[in-house]
């Protein structure tokens, strides 16, 4: 009577084991595809909502990515680390490249993120547009460690053309750069004139303003040069979501 007893209860025994084993496997499942899909959509809807608060004169697009699992980070409100990047911005007609780092992203899109990281990388062939915001050269392309400047000035009553290898720093307020021209060769030879320095061009400071181009908050913290592209370092303490403050720019 005994084993005939026994036998039931092992087997409804088996049975609920295996009912347990398939029921975590299926809630396993469940949250791996749940994990995937709201992923993709955190992911599509933090890239949309750069895109649409670009700054005036900023076009393009841009892919988002939140780091860890997101399912807790959604139920706690906040997303640790969002990597956000592009590769076809283009910045006033000036193309450009850029990843950026935030986090403590609020989920709801409300208050604001921080601690901003990221560079921005122009090509060779983009840095060379830059010249149209200085009165002072005609053209611009990068060197090693600097840039080369080209343009034309009076001198003694002559009208030379000239080119200057010009060394470029970050503002110290972070809202822009300058480029000041050092070695200075004159290009129209046929002039006979041999100078190594211009009044008014060697050694003067080119202001390039970088602020007017960012939301109010980003700061430009480092710069590295070589002769095909530049990055720059931007960061942020903070970066207001809304719409309005992302659109609004900075100014020198």
């Amino acid at each position: 009577m005994t084993s005939a007893s026994s036998a039931p209860r092992k087997h409804r025994g088996r049975t609920v084991a295996i009912v347990l084993v398939v029921l975590v496997v299926v809630l396993a499942v469940v949250v791996v595809v749940a994990e995937f899909v709201l992923r993709g959509v955190v992911d599509r809807m933090i890239a949309q909502q750069v895109e649409q608060s670009l700054p005036d004169g900023t076009t393009g697009t841009v892919e988002a990515h939140a780091d860890g699992v997101v399912i807790p980070q959604l139920l706690r409100g906040t997303l640790d680390d969002v990597a956000i990047s592009s590769r076809r911005l283009t910045v006033d007609g000036v193309p450009l490249a850029a990843d950026v780092t935030v986090h403590d992203v609020p989920v709801d899109g409300k208050g604001s993120v921080r601690n901003v990281d990221g560079t921005v990388r122009l090509a060779s062939d983009a840095v060379s547009d830059l010249s149209k915001y200085s009165p002072l050269f005609e053209r611009l392309r990068l060197i090693a460690g600097g840039v080369e400047l080209r343009g034309k000035t009076a001198v003694l009553g002559y009208q030379i053309q000239y080119a200057a290898d010009g060394r470029v720093a970050v503002r110290s307020d972070g809202r822009g750069l300058t480029i000041t021209p050092k070695t200075v060769r004159i290009v129209n030879s046929s002039l006979g004139l041999d100078l190594d320095r211009i009044p008014g061009v060697s050694g003067v400071a080119v202001p390039v303003c970088t602020a007017r181009f960012l939301p109010e908050q980003l700061r430009v913290r480092a710069l590295r040069i070589t002769p095909s592209a530049a990055t720059v370092r931007i960061t942020a303490d903070a970066l207001p979501l809304s719409e309005s403050g992302l659109r609004t720019v900075g100014r020198c």
